[in-house]
């Protein structure tokens, strides 16, 4: 039987374009295998101008020795796609590492599905399961990958490979079969259901799914025995009371952490019917972080028929952070009006400055309506995750010249270029008539940056998507799961997402963060603003020595980069007030010193910045780590350094062998210090079963020493006396 339901399966993203068309859905990239979720360690914003990657790896080339990738889970999908395509299918072997290894798990292991010998089975299994033949033979072909850390950055290399099979190879026909193939997809589930509600069979059901996907009887992903297995898991959920152990989950939550806060509301039926909730961390992340909210409605839980909903944020060090989630009952007006209400009331009635959204109509609306004095963005990878729907007809090189302009053109600095610009590019590619360009051009003023000049951003429109809803689950989620797991999965996901912050902000403190200039300004910034900011300023005051200054009247100046000959941005800096202004409005829209003034302030002599313009968002001191000083914290901490100083001990014998032996002589100093289990270690509850075992053994082990140290005590004593008995 196959796995149906794959990780994240109970979640599927929406697909109604908002151009309001029924028949116009947009195509996700992915729609034919469920998403795996990201690491939660590389949630944390890549700095530069947001690309769109066109480049897409190609299946028929084989892995290679000193193959990269971003993660092994884009590893693990590379060396699936080319099993498939040469007729055999992987699986995972073996992995080394754990969570207290400084790397986590920095090996693996993918071999041929026929790898290894047969099984054993157990006599009552055998009774009941027919004699099938094992497929494995000892196949050796395998791929090994191993995580090798550079300078903070995380890539898994293959160090092994080998293609040489000891078994035939199968054809295109008959490698589908193979269970590793046969899934039912996120989007395959949806219309599986939505057919099934209108009294559809199950034969009916294959011959419509055959016929929208245009391909012959019985060459569908899956079975119709698959299929059957499907709609039975499916009817053993009971919506409406699962809406009540959701509730019930909500309350006992308060009732274990009354900081915990939830709201909800009740339909005709005395259904929950809406339902939102937070976490005290939360709140606190909130008041500090709260100017910037990403708020993620692009998936449904498919079995229920809800919109789930995220509140993401960001922190001073790039980590993305939870504010909130919320289920609604669907995604009309007055559903979207309920969940900003509930959002606001449960972050104290503090409303947040900027919003990023999807491109939604009705999420638009109420956002109007609700939240009048907050800014409303449509992210720009939400928008770019559609243009391949979008602009379809368009050939593939002509699509990639239209991303890339459309990129172009969105980061210009002014809207009259950008108006010109924009009709210009549209015109070249035909797309006059295009009711999607005419929705993009309509809402320029929520997506352009030359529109958003002055808007705090965080420099989120300049980045890649900071994450996902799915990649914020780690956990498996499934077509069976409740809604009552499903809290406790946020719980969890909540949980991961912390520590990958923690781990993140200790390995930036331990950075080794240099001055790229001699100019006092940028020393005070690196020791004030964080490792994620300071990099932001640093390419800021970099480029800025590539612009020329002239004064045009007293306190105003025009500052242009040397190779052009027009154009510029122009500059206040008012003494002594040291008010200052520059009409890029970087500093408005990230928090962060443009180029242009920080040109200006170095012509000005200022050796220092003034307090205002080194925002308290940004700076060391503003950090949500760490939130205590005990076991949890010490052990990550030394966690974090011990990675660093193994990445960098191990480039060189002298390094290793300077190293080797400090440490040598820390661990003979640090066994020698008492061991007596402080207040600190004894008051921290473990957050984790990981946190909970190791405190565990640390008071084993202090135990343990401490009766050790009595019984050589008392042995020693012993002797003295059998000694003092012997003389006299």
């Amino acid at each position: 039987m196959t796995k149906f339901s794959s990780r994240n399966g109970c979640l599927t993203q929406r697909r109604q374009c908002p151009c309001g068309i029924e028949t116009c859905f947009v195509r996700i990239e992915g729609d034919e295998e469920d998403l795996s979720p990201e690491s939660l360690i590389e949630a944390r914003i890549p700095h530069g101008p947001f690309k769109i990657s066109l480049e897409r790896s190609s299946v028929d080339s084989s892995p290679y020795v000193g193959q990269s990738f971003r993660t092994d889970d884009e590893a693990q999908n590379y060396y699936t796609n080319f099993a498939r395509k040469n007729g055999f299918a992987i699986r995972r072997e073996r992995s080394k590492g754990n969570p207290t290894h400084p790397l986590g798990v920095y090996k693996r292991e993918l071999v041929c599905h026929r790898a290894g010998q047969s099984l054993p089975r157990k006599t009552a299994e055998l009774k009941r399961q027919r004699n099938k033949k094992s497929s494995r033979c000892k196949c050796e072909a395998q791929m090994i990958i191993k995580k090798n850390v550079s300078k903070g950055v995380s890539r898994w290399v293959v160090i092994q490979f080998s293609n040489v099979h000891n078994h035939e190879l199968l054809d295109s026909e008959e490698v589908r079969h193979l269970p590793a193939y046969r899934n039912i997809s996120s989007v395959d589930r949806e219309n599986i259901l939505s057919l099934a509600k209108r009294g559809f069979t199950v034969n009916h059901i294959m011959k419509a799914l055959e016929t929208e996907k245009g391909v012959k009887a019985g060459h569908l992903t899956f079975t119709e025995r698959d299929l059957r297995n499907f709609l039975q898991a499916s009817k053993n959920i009971n919506k409406e009371n699962e809406g009540t152990e959701l509730l019930k989950a909500c309350k006992a939550m308060k009732d274990k952490r009354p900081d915990f806060r939830f709201e909800f509301t009740l339909d005709d039926s005395d259904c929950v019917e809406h339902i939102a909730w937070s976490y005290p961390e939360s709140f606190q992340a909130y008041r500090l972080f709260g100017d910037i909210v990403i708020f993620d409605t692009s998936y449904n839980l498919y079995e229920y028929d809800r919109l789930f909903g995220v509140w993401f944020g960001l922190d001073n060090y790039g980590n993305v952070i939870f504010f909130g989630c919320v289920l609604l009952q669907d995604a009309k007006p007055h559903s979207h009006r309920w969940a900003l209400q509930s959002f606001v009331r449960l972050m104290e009635g503090k409303f947040p400055r900027t919003v990023l959204t999807d491109l939604d109509m009705g999420l638009k609306d109420a956002m109007m309506s609700e939240l009048p004095s907050t800014k409303h963005v449509f992210a720009i990878w939400h928008l770019t995750s559609k243009l391949s729907s979008w602009f379809s007809t368009l050939p593939g090189s002509q699509f990639e010249n239209f991303v890339s302009d459309m990129l172009r053109v969105c980061n210009l600095d002014s809207v009259v270029e950008f108006d010109h610009q924009w009709n210009q590019m549209v015109l070249d590619f035909g797309l006059d008539s295009d009711r999607h360009i005419a929705i993009l051009s309509f809402h320029r003023e929520y997506w352009a940056l030359p529109y958003l000049r002055g808007c705090f951003l965080g420099g989120l429109m300049r980045s890649g998507r900071p994450t996902s809803v799915k990649s914020f689950f780690k956990g498996p989620l499934n077509s069976q799961t409740r809604l009552r797991d499903f809290f406790e999965r946020v719980g969890t996901a909540i949980d991961f997402l912390n520590q990958a912050g923690e781990e993140a902000t200790l390995r930036q403190n331990y950075q080794n963060i240099k001055t790229r200039t001699c100019m006092p300004l940028e020393e005070q910034a690196l020791h004030i603003l964080t490792p994620y900011a300071f990099d932001m300023f640093q390419r800021e005051i970099v480029e800025s020595m590539q612009f020329a200054v002239y004064e045009t009247e007293r306190e105003s100046y025009l500052v242009r980069h040397r190779l052009m000959i027009e154009g510029g941005h122009f500059v206040r800096c008012i003494q002594p007030d040291d008010e200052i202004q520059c009409s890029c409005q970087e500093f408005e829209s990230s928090g962060i010193l443009c180029r242009h003034i920080l040109r200006v302030l170095s012509l000005k002599n200022y050796f220092m910045l003034p307090d205002r313009y080194l925002l308290i968002r940004w700076r060391r001191e503003s950090s949500l780590f760490p939130k205590s000083s005990g076991y949890k914290f010490r052990s990550q901490a030394l966690r974090s350094l011990a990675s660093i100083v193994i990445q960098e001990s191990s480039l060189t014998k002298d390094r290793f062998d300077y190293a080797q032996w400090h440490m040598s002589k820390l661990l003979t100093h640090v066994r020698e210090m008492p061991t007596t289990v402080d207040e600190t270690t004894a008051d921290v509850e473990p957050s984790s079963l990981y946190d909970a075992a190791a405190a565990n053994l640390v008071s084993q082990q202090t135990t343990a020493r401490t009766r050790h140290k009595k019984l050589k005590n008392v042995a020693q004593a012993e002797a003295e006396v059998n000694l003092d008995v012997a003389e006299s």
